[in-house]
């Protein structure tokens, strides 16, 4: 009974070959995990960032508020990977955008809430 067994499960085991299936990309790039995280959390990813305070501190995380929401530079946030705090502006995708202004990414428009020299840097 035992050689049967073995010799059926063997059968079924050769004889079924298995197709491959292609499951799609499992590996996507830092802008496609910004979406898929952005999409999960609620928060809707944009071209057009607003920055409204900037915390720099010496021996810890620096944050900067941007579209209302504490981003850390330190660890790389999903939303915004290209992010440098600096004292008195921050750094996306290597363009410089001031507190209290609003900058759009693709056309390059800057729009300054405050007037020039409204904002002090403290030493």
């Amino acid at each position: 009974m035992n050689k049967i067994y073995f010799i059926f499960i063997g059968l079924l085991l050769s004889g079924g070959t298995a197709h491959a299936y292609s499951i799609g990309t499992v590996f996507y790039s830092n802008a496609e995990r910004a979406t898929l995280v952005a999409a999960r959390s609620g928060i809707t990813q944009t071209a057009i960032y607003s920055v409204t305070g900037i915390a720099r501190r010496g021996a810890g995380k620096s944050v900067a508020w941007i579209n209302g929401r504490a981003v850390t530079e330190t660890p790389q946030d999903p939303i915004i990977p290209t992010l440098v705090i600096n004292r008195d502006h921050i750094l996306i995708e290597g363009k410089p955008i001031k507190v209290g202004e609003t900058l759009d990414i693709i056309s390059g428009q800057r729009v300054l809430r405050l007037p020039e020299q409204a904002v002090r840097v403290k030493p």
